[in-house]
């Protein structure tokens, strides 16, 4: 247990002081509610769903390799065989970062949109 890695939640908060963004952007920008954000702040251990880690990699605007460790840090990976996975990684390695487009893309192809 003491080789744990960092946690989703520490992850996230260090990823948003150190592009010195404000809580309220990301969480706007990966459209999650306060609420919900205010719920995974509040818990070290809080285990997301992966569509919202992947709404938080778009609201970061987190690259591909970055994303990866996000999704790590919540227990999930990128996936082959999952058309979200391969629309998100397109939107992050494109640099399309509005949350709205990428959900727009994903409607398209009948795929659970991102964020809460």
């Amino acid at each position: 247990m003491d080789n744990l890695g960092e946690s989703f939640t520490t992850r996230l908060l260090r990823l948003i002081d150190e592009r010195g963004l404000k809580d309220s952007t990301v969480y706007k920008q990966s459209n999650i509610s306060r609420q919900h954000f205010s719920k995974i702040q509040c818990n070290r251990d809080y285990n997301p769903k992966k569509k919202t880690v992947l709404a938080f990699a778009v609201g970061l605007h987190l690259s591909e390799d970055e994303t990866i460790d996000l999704l790590k840090s919540a227990g999930y990976a990128f996936s082959d065989g999952s058309k979200r996975d391969w629309i998100v990684r397109y939107c992050l390695e494109h640099k399309i970062y509005n949350i709205n487009q990428v959900n727009t893309l994903l409607f398209e192809y009948d795929q659970e949109q991102l964020g809460a």
